[in-house]
């Protein structure tokens, strides 16, 4: 009984470190949002156009997570069966205990928290799958946006003094051989099997590697909804923020953003911060209103992780109280 009573006691204190942890990195990054007092409001002329283009970016967030949602059960039912919303509270949990972690690491172990003992490790495997698509979906978006750009904007020397036709196919490359591991996990699960994690979890692997063709391309067509939402909400923040592109320019700018913050090494500390570079260089290069950039930016960051990092707390106390 004083074991188990222990045990609880534990529980709760790494429930409250981890809550602790996520708001105190909401409130870091708020008390840091210079720009937020630069803007002049008034400036903006909010009317109700610009209160309702706010309110569909706050929507799509819940439409965003809720594919995610939809995702994670695809390829978790058959370890353990959830209803939608069981499912999405997990989600949410790991968008809390993620917010402050590297690369967001931490949103698996959030997830597998709702899974029964012993079903854990098939649940980080399934979640990576999901990772490992929404990867392949944001390499296939950004090259093409680069071939794009390549070919719509060969005067701007900006980009191409830096970038040019090879990155582009190496690029490619790159992505078709993601694409056949994607498809084709049993044929390399031989290679895997020499791999320390993966030696004492056969059967884990075994899971994955039969994971069936039409859940696989399910999951992959889910992820490109996910980032058609990522640029809707992008685009319509920008045009929030007074910066007014083109379909084309903000297909390009953007797919570019995302492409290679995929592709630079980073933590969520400084993941904002690069993000935001990233936005100026390429957005920059259709608009020099800079300020909206930083803020679309930030916004979308608020957004998209920040309002679900605080509704995730709740699913998380919940479920561990």
């Amino acid at each position: 009984m004083i074991i188990l009573m222990k045990s609880k006691t534990k529980k709760i204190i790494a429930s409250i470190v981890l809550i602790l942890l996520s708001y105190g990195f909401i409130i870091f990054k708020i008390l840091n949002f210079k720009e937020l007092k630069e803007i002049s409001f008034s400036s903006l002329h909010f009317s109700s156009f610009y209160l309702l283009i706010f309110s569909v970016v706050i929507l799509l967030m819940f439409l965003n997570w809720s594919i995610e949602t939809i995702k994670w059960k695809i390829l978790i039912d058959k370890i353990q069966s959830f209803s939608f919303f069981n499912a999405f509270k997990a989600v949410f949990t790991g968008i809390t205990i993620g917010i402050f972690t590297p690369n967001r690491v931490g949103e698996i172990g959030g997830r597998i928290l709702f899974l029964d003992k012993g079903k854990r490790t098939f649940g980080v495997l399934a979640t990576g799958i999901g990772s490992f698509a929404q990867f392949i979906t944001t390499i296939t978006t950004g090259i093409f946006g680069f071939i794009l750009f390549l070919l719509l904007f060969p005067e701007n020397n900006t980009i191409n003094s830096i970038f040019n036709k090879i990155p582009a196919i190496g690029l490619l490359l790159m992505l078709l051989i993601l694409i056949w591991i994607y498809f084709n996990i049993k044929r390399i699960k031989p290679i895997l099997l020499k791999i320390p994690f993966f030696k004492t979890r056969t059967n884990q692997l075994e899971y994955l590697s039969e994971t069936k063709f039409t859940s696989l391309l399910k999951v992959l067509l889910l992820s490109f909804v996910r980032y058609f939402i990522f640029i809707t909400q992008f685009f319509l923040l920008l045009i929030l923020f007074n910066i007014h592109l083109t379909l084309i320019q903000a297909y390009i700018s953007i797919s570019l953003i995302y492409l290679f913050a995929t592709l630079v090494p980073t933590t969520t500390l400084i993941e904002l911060g690069i993000r935001g570079s990233l936005a100026i260089f390429f957005i920059g290069m259709f608009s020099d209103n800079i300020l909206g950039i930083i803020l679309s930016t930030t916004f979308l960051w608020f957004i998209n992780l920040a309002i679900p990092s605080i509704i995730g707390s709740v699913f998380f106390v919940k479920n561990n109280l």
